[in-house]
Parts: C-alpha cells; sequence; structure tokens
C-alpha cells in the first residue's frame, strides 16, 4: 500500500493555510502510515461495485490535509463499525453540505447520529429532512486547550430531547485510526460530486466540438478541513419548530412516542445481576435506541430484528398493521399506500420525487417499510369493507389498553388473530417477561388506585363542609338582599320628593329674574339721559374712574392751547405793539387790572 500515500505536492498541515486548526487533529499521525496497512478495514464502497479504495497517507499527512485525485480522508470507524459505504447516500451528503464540513470534521458520534437517524426514520416510514434532522439534533463545537479563540476542533451533535444512545463511551483510538479514500474512475466521483451540465450565460447547455455536453463538477461537500463553518454561530444550524412543517412535526412526535415505548433497561453490576434498591426492587432506566446494534445489523430483517428487541410493544403495533392491511386488501381486492412526501429543500436531497434511502448494502423502498400504527380493534370474523364491527357482532375484541370495567362485564372478551399469532409466536421467556410487565402493571394500577380513592374520599369530606358553610352564607346573603330591597324602595320615595322641591324652587328663581329684569329696564332710562349715546355703558367701574381722570387731563391741555391762540390772535391783530406777554399763563387770572397767580391768591 505504500504506493498508494499521497504525493509530497499535496499542501501540509504546517502551513499556514491549517494555522487554525486544533492542535490535536495537526499532530496526530495515522497507525497506518507508521506500520503500513496491518489491520486496515478496506471495504469501503458498496458491493459489487470496484469504484473506490482505500489508500495509506504518508507520515507528513493528517487528518485534516488536502489530498490529490479528488480524495477525502476518512476514520476507519466508520467503515468498519458505523456501516458508513462509497457513495454515501443523499441524506448524509446533505448533512456534510449544510454543514460545509468534511465528514472527518465531525465526531465519530456525531456520524453515528446521522446514520441511526436516517435509519429509523425509515423504518418509521417517513423521509430523512435537513429542518427534522436539525431540530432533533444541535451543534457543539469542542474548544482545544491553549488559543482556544483562534482554533477549532472538531464539530459534535448533541440531542434536542434524548433518542439515541451514545456509540462511543471512550475513544477507541479513531483519531490515529484514518486513511484517506480515492475514486477509481469518474463515475464513482459524480455519487459524491455532482456532476451536471454547463451552461452559458443565457442557460442554454455548453457542448465541445464533437457535440457531446461539456460536464461541470458541482461540489456538493468539502473534501477537506474547512474553517467556514466556523465563522457562523451554531445556532445558525438549528431549525426551530416553527420552522418546521405540520408533517416535520408530526414526524418528530413520531418518533418521541416510538421511543417511549421502549420497556425500561435494568442496571447491572460487574457479575451481570440486576442492581436491587433498599425495598429489593430492581433499579431501571429510561430506554433509548441502541445505535450500536442498530448500526451492526446488515440488512432491513436484521433491522427490524434490533427495533424488535429494543421494543416488544413496537413488534406487537407492526403485525398487527400486517394483519390488518392484509385483511383489508383480502376484501377490497387490492391496497394502495402513497409515498411520504420528502419535505425539505430539493438541494439537500438531491433524488427529488424518487422516495429510496440507502440504509446499508440494500436500497429499500420506503412504501414498502412496516411502520408502527393502531393496532386493529376489529376480529376477522364479521367485518365490513370499513374495518368497523357491526353493531350486531356477538363479541367485542379487547383493545390493547385499560379497558372499561362496565364494557368488559356486559360484553364478551376476546383476542385478535393477530394477537394470538404474536403469542404463538413468543417464547417461554418472552412470555414470562410479558406476563412478569402485567402482574407489575396490574399492582400499580391496584396502588394507584387506593391512593386516588383515599384522597377522593377526603376531598368528598372537605366539599361536604364547604357546601354546607355555602348553604349558611346563601341564607345570609338573601336576608341582606331583602334588607336592601326594602332600603331601595324608600329612597326612591325620597328622590321622588326631592325632585318635586327642585321644581318649586326652578320656578321660585324664574320670578326672581323677571324682577330683576324689569329693574333694570328703570336703571337704563335714567342712564339715557347722562349717556344717550351708550357710550359708557359696558364700562366697569375702573375703567369709568379711569376715563374721568383721562378727560380731567385734558381740560388743562384744551385751556393751555385757548390761551394760546388768544395771544397769537392779539399779536395779529396788533402788529404795531409790542404786547408783553411774560408772565401771562393760562392758569393766571386779571383781578383789578393785575394778573394775579392763583396760588398767589390763596396765599
Amino acid at each position: 500500500m505504500a504506493e498508494e500515500q499521497a504525493p509530497v505536492l499535496t499542501s501540509n498541515v504546517d502551513g499556514d493555510d491549517y494555522a487554525w486548526v486544533a492542535d490535536e487533529p495537526r499532530t496526530t499521525v495515522s497507525k497506518f502510515s507508521l506500520n503500513g496497512g496491518d489491520g486496515m478495514f478496506k471495504t469501503v464502497r458498496r458491493p459489487p461495485a470496484d469504484d473506490w479504495k482505500a489508500c495509506i497517507p504518508n507520515t507528513s499527512r493528517r487528518i485534516c490535509s488536502k489530498f490529490q485525485w479528488e480524495s477525502f480522508p476518512m476514520y476507519q470507524i466508520a467503515f468498519e463499525h458505523m456501516g458508513y459505504r462509497l457513495p454515501f447516500s443523499d441524506f448524509e451528503v446533505a448533512v456534510f453540505r449544510y454543514l460545509h464540513l468534511t465528514p472527518s470534521q465531525l465526531h465519530p458520534n456525531s456520524l453515528v447520529f446521522i446514520r441511526a437517524f436516517e435509519m429509523t426514520v425509515a423504518y418509521l416510514g417517513f423521509m430523512p429532512t435537513i429542518p427534522l434532522f436539525f431540530h432533533a439534533f444541535h451543534l457543539q463545537r469542542s474548544r482545544p486547550k491553549g488559543d482556544a479563540a483562534n482554533k477549532f476542533g472538531w464539530v459534535s451533535l448533541k440531542q434536542n430531547v434524548k433518542l439515541f444512545e451514545m456509540f462511543l463511551e471512550s475513544v477507541w483510538g479513531f483519531k490515529e485510526s484514518y486513511f484517506f479514500v480515492k475514486p477509481l474512475n469518474s463515475i464513482a466521483w459524480q455519487s459524491v460530486i455532482y456532476q451536471g451540465p454547463a451552461k452559458d450565460a443565457t442557460g442554454a447547455p455548453l457542448v465541445d466540438p464533437s457535440g457531446r455536453p461539456v460536464m461541470k463538477d458541482y461540489s456538493r461537500f468539502p473534501l477537506s478541513w474547512r474553517k467556514s463553518h466556523y465563522l457562523k454561530p451554531a445556532s445558525n444550524f438549528i431549525y426551530s419548530a416553527e420552522e418546521l412543517t405540520v408533517e416535520e412535526l408530526s414526524n418528530y412526535e413520531q418518533m418521541k412516542v416510538f421511543v417511549s415505548g421502549f420497556p425500561r433497561k435494568y442496571y447491572e453490576d460487574e457479575e451481570g445481576k440486576p442492581v436491587l434498591d433498599e425495598m429489593g426492587v430492581p433499579v431501571t432506566k429510561k430506554a433509548f435506541i441502541d445505535t450500536r446494534k442498530l448500526l451492526a445489523s446488515k440488512s432491513v430483517a436484521g433491522m427490524e430484528a434490533c427495533f424488535k428487541e429494543m421494543s416488544t410493544i413496537a413488534a406487537k403495533l407492526r403485525k398487527s398493521k400486517a394483519a390488518k392491511e392484509k385483511r383489508q386488501a383480502a376484501m377490497l381486492g387490492s391496497s394502495s399506500t402513497a409515498a411520504p412526501s420528502l419535505g425539505g429543500d430539493d438541494t439537500d436531497n438531491a433524488r427529488g420525487n424518487v422516495v429510496i434511502v440507502d440504509l446499508e448494502d440494500t436500497v429499500v423502498n420506503v412504501d414498502n417499510q412496516s411502520r408502527p400504527a393502531k393496532v386493529a380493534q376489529v376480529d376477522q370474523v364479521n367485518t365490513s369493507a370499513t374495518g368497523r364491527v357491526p353493531h350486531s357482532s356477538p363479541k367485542f375484541v379487547l383493545p390493547p389498553a385499560i379497558g372499561s370495567l362496565e364494557l368488559v362485564t356486559k360484553s364478551p372478551v376476546a383476542l385478535s388473530d393477530a394477537e394470538k399469532a404474536i403469542m404463538s409466536d413468543m417464547g417461554p421467556e418472552a412470555l414470562k417477561n410479558e406476563l412478569a410487565d402485567a402482574m407489575v402493571a396490574a399492582f400499580k394500577l391496584m396502588e394507584i388506585s387506593s391512593s386516588l380513592n383515599g384522597r377522593e374520599c377526603k376531598y368528598l369530606e372537605e366539599r361536604d363542609a364547604g357546601g354546607r358553610s355555602l348553604v349558611t352564607k346563601l341564607a345570609g346573603k338573601e336576608t341582606e338582599a331583602a334588607r336592601l330591597v326594602e332600603e331601595k324602595a324608600v329612597l326612591e320615595g325620597q328622590i321622588k320628593n326631592l325632585t318635586t322641591e327642585r321644581e318649586t324652587l326652578e320656578g321660585k328663581v324664574k320670578a326672581l329674574e323677571s324682577r330683576l329684569g324689569s329693574s333694570n329696564a328703570t336703571s337704563d332710562s335714567d342712564e339715557l339721559v347722562v349717556d344717550p349715546n351708550g357710550e359708557y355703558k359696558g364700562f366697569t367701574r375702573a375703567a369709568l374712574v379711569s376715563r374721568i381722570f383721562e378727560l380731567d387731563a385734558q381740560h388743562l391741555v384744551t385751556a393751555k392751547s385757548s390761551f394760546d391762540n388768544a395771544v397769537a390772535q392779539l399779536m395779529v391783530l396788533n402788529p404795531g405793539i409790542d404786547l408783553v406777554v411774560e408772565g401771562a399763563s393760562e392758569l393766571k387770572e386779571v383781578q383789578d387790572g393785575v394778573i394775579v397767580s392763583p396760588a398767589l391768591e390763596e396765599d
């Protein structure tokens, strides 16, 4: 395998291009480059095609290196234990492309989640979509020691609600066990790099001189480590519930209900014995999808066996569903099922309308997948085309739930053929487990009923005591209501008397206003004598006093003007006389031929 090492011309991780990569990926050398290909798992393609090859990197190459020949690095554990094969499925490629990451940038546990999610939704009968996947899984990025702000390591997925068990409890040496894979022909690479016809500016396909269309490569996901993914916050890759379609939300709830039906697991000690609590009861824990067993299944049958082992309830539901469909097909002559809609973005699921999901080495059609459904509630006998039991049926098939006591006593109970078939297929150990679970459930039901009955009796006593006090309070309120009615009648009489008194007072006010109007008419006649033009009618007292002062001041001005006018006339009429006016004033008067000042007169 030495001749398959990457050439020296490829870029080295010691260059500045990879200074942003954490130290551990940049310094960890693959164990295959040191000891050749000893122990290397070389099955990387889907048989029987011979289109991909596993190659050993040289000691200067790292998991984040760029390799020639359109090759890219991968961890051995992905092919050996997780079942990845080339070419990748459309959903796997869609996840890598959506994250803008090469597969080796994802932690192996994240690669497990992608495969397990894809297989689970195909088993449940619906298509995996990017929004549904990134609603179930969120991102977390490793922070390397040292320069954590400028260097980046592996990207991991964490579950929004836990549905899957972790695959790797320890490192398992995955960081040292890596190699690179290269395509052996162009056809192999077209499954990873989508190759489509090149087009000109007008959108018309380009052709070469020989008339063949020119093909162009459209990269579906990066082939080496990229920094662009880390430039966006992890929250940008999450889909909230509001961004999902109604179908995707329903599918996600179906997954949670499916996992919640798994029987609880028992804690075991080092010897494999159940761990007991202080009361001697086995300690249990919630069970989730066993990703290790699921990925170890090499076919659809193996996958169904894995889920059957994880959930006996789910197996019953599937068999009942199949029995119901078989009966309906026999009665109606044919049956048809609609393919589930793809949902999500067409760019992330490139097959478009082809509803096929690649699982392992077999292509599985989703329409042919069995999925959990409601157990048929009718017997094979006396069923109509609608699947309902006629009213005249002598039997009532008990559904897989706690039935009403009155219903059971009034109707004979019988098991459906599907239930009988399931019980006949179960071995002694499985029957014993089912009986043990049923007995535990019955005892728990009795305990809960006893507890609730005690609470109900106490509640009834409290209700009766409260009822008696309410009756007493009600009688007191009725008496008070009667008293208030009487007071209302009295107050209404008082209001009537006050209304009559108000009307009387209003009449007196009108009479007084008429008298005041007549007195005002008399005073107006006197004012007309003094002020015939009504100049001062609208004056106030202050305005009138101010007007009087103003007129008094004008009298002196008028007297002075008249005096000056008289002196001027005398001088005009006696031009030859030297008229002496010195000491003369409008405020002085002549007495006995002498000009006397009013002030001197007073003295």
